[in-house]
């Protein structure tokens, strides 16, 4: 008796598998589905195509975010010039490259006067200051990037006049073979120049955006310091 009960169990059990196998195929065929969506665009595989920068984006924590080329620079320059004669726009530099030692003589814009002259980035804005405000521009920083997204970074603590006051320059020309002052021509219309660097790494070519960041938080709770 019990065995002949079984067959109709299992009977019932075979069709319910049966009719619920289509269910599982439009389920999987909905997990493609979303694969699919998740591919990315074409703007996402090349948003990093470098080639030569024609202008640059200046933003992030600062007042007056804005787009520079390379006669927005020129003209930024010579009212710098205007306003204050001793301010540094000329720098000569050697640093090491992958070709070897090279020593050039560029011009352009203090990067700490593209940030902060009303002219220009009208100052830095406050960023994330973290568990302690003191000071709280000492925690951020500028990520220069270029059109291949290579980028590097400086401290506002590396160029603010009361701390290193390194001057770094945002340079747009620099001194031909001929002695003469050209515009940059394989390095895009604007580049980083870091003074005092032994290496040219953060000497960013092709420049595409300029952006003032915060260092995040600390992650460690107050119990670990």
């Amino acid at each position: 008796m019990r065995f002949t009960r079984q067959i109709p169990i299992a009977s019932f059990l075979l069709s319910i598998l049966v009719l619920w196998q289509p269910s599982l195929a439009d389920s999987r065929s909905d997990v493609h589905w979303n694969k699919q969506e998740k591919t990315p665009s074409i703007w996402e595989k090349n948003k990093c195509p470098g080639g030569f920068s024609q202008s640059f984006r200046l933003g992030g924590e600062l007042k007056n975010p804005t787009t520079y080329n390379l006669q927005n620079l020129r003209n930024l320059r010579d009212a710098l010039k205007k306003q204050n004669p001793p301010v540094v726009t000329e720098i000569t530099v050697s640093f090491q490259t992958g070709s070897g030692p090279r020593t050039e003589t560029y011009y352009g814009v203090p990067l700490w006067e593209l940030i902060n002259n009303p002219k220009a980035g009208g100052g830095l804005k406050p960023g994330n200051s973290g568990l302690n405000p003191k000071n709280s521009f000492l925690r951020q920083y500028v990520l220069v990037e270029a059109t291949d997204c290579y980028g590097a970074v400086v401290a506002i603590g590396e160029i603010q006049p009361s701390f290193e006051a390194k001057k770094v320059l945002i340079a747009f020309e620099k001194k031909g073979s001929d002695g003469k002052v050209v515009s940059l021509i394989d390095e895009g219309f604007a580049r980083l120049v870091v003074p005092g660097d032994k290496a040219g790494g953060r000497y960013v070519t092709n420049v595409r955006n300029i952006l003032i960041l915060s260092a995040p938080a600390s992650p460690l709770k107050p119990r670990y310091f």
